[in-house]
């Protein structure tokens, strides 16, 4: 679903990117079109004859006759009459917005409400906002006369990466998602071990094949960088072998639909072996058991 951000128009004085999210004020005219508005401000388009005029400038300009005092003379002198003309920054539309700060996203933008359209260098916009850790790709369009899209890609979140600074949040290519909350996403599992965070996508896929045993799933660990171990709620550790590991956990899940193995007070559970599964037991420690 495309998310907009509106704009306010600016008002007398000079506006800024501050201004969004603001409470409409009273004495501001009502915004350009935006979804969220749903209403309409007329604007004046640029009158022909000032796009032919700005088409010669620009020709004139990039043929290098001008000196360079002449040329910012010139350039300064054609931007002022394209605002004059109505080409300034009103509205600014974002697709794909989800988890990124909308203040973060302003804030890296740098754009200025009013500004000239002009001024906008789209490949700059680009590179500061690629920065934004949410964002994995981004594109940006100028569409005159007075919008700027931003249409963004952002990362998924796949798992919580375990590391000696704490919980940090990974999206499915292992990559570290800055600026997101590790609090906010509890529900997802955690990740250990060393070079877990670029492989384990491919195993939290596996597990989420049989979803009543992977409900059961809190934490995996990477163990040698060769197999993995699945930590269940309920403290049993399930060991997956090197290779071929989904046919272990369908075998797993078979097995615990008829016998219910995992909940059962055992320690391990090792699926390593071929057609077979090994349990131990889960053994009390000086007279005192784990609770159950």
């Amino acid at each position: 679903m495309r998310r907009l951000i509106p704009f306010m128009r600016p008002g007398k004085g000079t506006a800024t990117a501050a201004n969004i999210g603001a409470n409409r004020s009273t004495d501001l005219p009502p915004p350009e079109r935006t979804v969220e508005a749903g209403m309409a401000r007329p604007f004046r388009q640029p009158s022909l004859r000032v796009v032919v005029t700005g088409a010669m400038m620009a020709g004139l300009l990039a043929t290098g006759i001008f000196s360079y005092a002449e040329r910012n003379r010139l350039s300064t002198g054609f931007l002022a009459a394209s605002a004059d003309a109505g080409l300034r920054l009103q509205t600014i539309e974002v697709q794909g917005r989800a988890h990124t700060p909308k203040e973060v996203l302003i804030a890296a933008s740098e754009l200025t409400l009013g500004q000239p359209m002009l001024t906008i260098s789209l490949p700059s916009l680009h590179e500061r906002l690629a920065t934004i850790g949410w964002v994995r790709e981004i594109a940006v369009e100028r569409r005159m006369p007075s919008t700027i899209r931003l249409i963004l890609t952002e990362r998924v979140p796949m798992a919580l990466l375990q590391t000696e600074a704490g919980h940090r949040v990974i999206d499915k290519h292992g990559d570290i998602i800055s600026g997101a909350d590790p609090a906010a996403f509890g529900h997802l599992t955690v990740v250990a071990g060393s070079s877990a965070a670029p492989n384990a996508a491919p195993l939290l896929n596996i597990l989420r094949t049989e979803p009543e045993l992977f409900a059961e799933v809190w934490a995996v660990t990477y163990q040698s960088e060769r197999r993995w171990d699945v930590h269940l709620r309920n403290g049993i550790r399930v060991r997956l072998p090197e290779t071929d590991p989904r046919t272990a956990w369908s075998r797993l899940a078979v097995i615990d639909h008829s016998k219910r193995i995992i909940d059962r007070d055992l320690a391990i559970i090792d699926m390593r072996v071929p057609d077979q599964m090994i349990v131990e037991p889960n053994i009390p420690v000086r007279g005192k058991g784990r609770e159950t």
